[in-house]
């Protein structure tokens, strides 16, 4: 029984689909301040300074991937995602104000890097972004596919770009992560309390 148990709770990431925030979720209108905020099994926080849940940037037309509202905040903080449930999956859109490419590393002539993806197992990663025709933005794309994690810190670039202008602020958008299927949960506390019943009253031979 016990090693059903173990085999089931092992498939259990299995069980799980892909999640997307597009940051419309609470409707259009008035700007929220993500610190402290919940939502599809994300915690959000940011510090310091002030970033907003349906940010409007002006993407239409400017951007490839990101569409207002966004994720708004100043490239000065940090923001911090934490999951309710680990996910082996984590992908998000970048856009920065820049019209210049902002480098992966602070060794590229375009400075950087533009971001960097700190995950709960340690292991970190850094971004680029590119400059999107007829737009005020660069743009970058961030894919995680690996060890289930709890959680990811995300900084950003906040230096002069190409052009000797600060890059100050910055847009999230269609945030993407590994969520537990409806009912999984009760999956797992059935087969916890199965096991528990079981020890308490074993099955006798007939």
């Amino acid at each position: 029984m016990r090693f059903l148990l173990c085999l089931f709770l092992f498939t259990v990431p299995e069980l799980s689909k892909a999640s997307t925030i597009d940051f419309t979720e609470l409707g259009f209108g008035t700007s929220i301040d993500i610190n402290g905020l919940h939502l599809q099994g994300v915690q959000f926080g940011f510090s310091p300074g002030l970033a907003l849940y349906n940010g409007v940037a002006g993407t239409s037309g400017t951007t490839e991937w990101s569409i207002d509202p966004v994720l708004l905040g100043p490239t000065t903080g940090t923001l911090t995602l934490g999951f309710d449930a680990p996910t082996p999956i984590l992908s998000f859109d970048i856009v920065m104000q820049s019209i210049f490419p902002i480098d992966d590393s602070d060794t590229g002539s375009n400075g950087g890097p533009a971001f960097t993806v700190l995950l709960s197992t340690g292991i970190s990663y850094t971004g680029s972004v590119a400059p999107q025709p007829n737009g005020i933005y660069s743009e970058g794309r961030f894919q995680y596919s690996g060890a289930p994690i709890t959680s990811a810190s995300i900084t950003f670039f906040n230096g002069m770009d190409g052009g000797g202008m600060q890059v100050s602020a910055f847009g999230m958008d269609n945030l993407t992560f590994g969520a537990p299927e409806p009912g999984t949960v009760w999956l797992i506390a059935a087969g916890l309390i199965g096991a528990r019943v079981t020890k308490q009253f074993p099955l006798r031979k007939q």
